[in-house]
């Protein structure tokens, strides 16, 4: 049986049972949406109450101490099913959904959020995955489970900044301050990408891992790895005030798809708002250029 398959069945099963799962998968289908077109890019704006806990997330290290992983397994409700993947990850239907199909990846170890040690098991799951991009959100980047490492799944065609990238046949595109790796051969995409690593690592203050987002999905030919470093968790309009936004970007928002929590923030969004949060929350032009120019003269 496919892991495809599998997953299917799964959501089939889920979606019976698990009442909250159901209900904000339903929700989908009748939520409010806002498309705009901004600068030549498509940007996708939704409705989406249930994302509240994900965009409020505290991730301090206080507040990580003192509440319980809601992806370890002991803690998760018990009509939460799991697909286990080479004994080491949790494959898992996202309760609090963007997409009709939103999984989650959870390491079945309670271990820190960390994605050069992982690209290999990232890119793994994403060739058992056709027609899925693999996200990953480090920590004050996204992620609301810092101290878990996991990855989440949803499908390439809602995104549309990989159905933008897609059409190049480029080794490497740049779209600042995104960079688009396409290697046919699964070790040098991984070279490119640790090549690309130690490059944020030559601009970043300290030992820990830059600030970034990673995309990864498999074609029949390619791969394709998007790296989008940060320079920042939240925006400075980031807050539940009225004069505020409860935007809190992660992979999925990059990419031009923002679900709003509070419907204050979704009546009074703007392309251009959306836009300078994503400029605020990456890297400056000249470490932009600087990452690039490691790479060319490494790699």
């Amino acid at each position: 049986m496919s892991l495809i398959f599998e997953i299917e069945a799964l959501y089939s099963r889920q979606l019976k049972v698990w009442g909250l799962a159901r209900e904000n998968y339903d929700a989908l289908s009748h939520m409010n949406i806002k498309k705009f077109n901004y600068n030549g890019r498509e940007i996708v704006v939704q409705f989406n109450p249930c994302r509240y806990n994900s965009a409020a997330a505290k991730v301090d290290s206080l507040s990580l101490s003192k509440r319980e992983c809601f992806l370890c397994s002991e803690h998760q409700p018990i009509e939460q099913e799991t697909i286990l993947w080479q004994d080491s990850y949790k494959i898992q239907i996202n309760p609090y959904p963007i997409f009709n199909r939103h999984l989650t990846l959870s390491s079945i170890k309670h271990q820190p959020q960390a994605i050069e040690p992982f690209i290999d098991d990232m890119m793994q799951m994403a060739a058992k995955l056709p027609g899925y991009v693999l996200l990953y959100n480090g920590p004050q980047c996204g992620a609301s489970a810092p101290d878990h490492l996991h990855f989440q799944a949803v499908p390439f065609d809602e995104l549309p900044l990989c159905r933008e990238a897609i059409h190049d046949d480029c080794d490497l595109s740049v779209y600042f301050p995104f960079f688009y790796i396409i290697r046919k051969k699964a070790t040098e995409a991984k070279h490119w990408f640790h090549v690309f690593e130690e490059g944020l690592q030559e601009i970043s203050e300290g030992n820990s891992e830059h600030p970034q987002n990673v995309l990864c999905w498999k074609t029949k030919k390619e791969w394709h790895i998007i790296i989008i470093p940060r320079s920042k968790h939240r925006p400075d309009c980031y807050g539940e005030g009225e004069d505020q936004f409860l935007l809190s970007p992660a992979s999925v928002e990059m990419t031009g798809i923002w679900p709003i929590a509070r419907e204050i923030d979704f009546n009074r969004i703007t392309p251009s708002l959306l836009q300078s949060v994503s400029e605020e929350v990456t890297i400056s032009e000249d470490d932009k250029e600087y990452i690039l120019d490691y790479f060319i003269n490494n790699v």
